[in-house]
């Protein structure tokens, strides 16, 4: 028994293995496939959710036109009443000379051809505008280029009224179209 022969069968299995990696880099391939789809609709997606959002961002961001004007508006205000309160001054004979910016506003009635004037005084310009109290309001009368002032002293005007037509009595009852309440 000591002859023995052992014998052994050898098999071919490179078809089998040929296969089964054939098999192997097919799923592979179709994994990767899948994989670069979901990556393009992934980006594909992406950039149009990216458009949306700018387009939503220029509609937000883009200026009205009404609240640009009004804007504009509020600016051109602001600098002139700015320009309009500067103290001007001007250079004579080696003096300075300031000059005041007072503003005046008048308000006027008429009543039996005589014009009934409410003058409003304003420290500046700005006060107007910013509808500041006024620095002072007189009153007065006026008919062809001669006035009557009710808030001056009657003796230093009486020689106006023969001028006008009137005494003193009729002159005082024209006060009462004088504005002296303004808001």
């Amino acid at each position: 028994m000591a002859n023995k022969i052992k014998e052994a069968i050898s098999h071919n299995y490179d078809p089998v293995n040929q296969y089964i990696d054939d098999q192997a880099r097919l799923k592979r391939s179709a994994s990767s496939w899948q994989s670069a789809k979901s990556i393009s609709l992934i980006l594909v997606s992406l950039g149009i959710l990216i458009l949306l959002l700018s387009w939503a961002y220029n509609i937000y961001k883009k200026p009205n036109p009404e609240l640009v004007q009004k804007i504009n508006e509020v600016d051109r205000k602001f600098e002139q009443s700015e320009s309009l309160d500067k103290t001007q001054e001007k250079l004579i004979n080696g003096e300075i000379i300031k000059y005041n910016s007072e503003t005046l506003r008048f308000l006027l009635a008429t009543n039996n051809d005589y014009s009934i004037m409410t003058r409003i005084t304003y420290s500046t310009t700005k006060d107007l505008l910013e509808g500041n109290q006024p620095k002072k309001i007189d009153c007065y009368i006026e008919k062809n280029g001669v006035s009557f002032e009710f808030d001056l002293p009657e003796e230093t005007q009486l020689k106006n009224l023969p001028l006008m037509g009137l005494d003193i009595n009729q002159a005082k009852s024209y006060k009462r179209y004088c504005q002296y309440d303004i808001n």
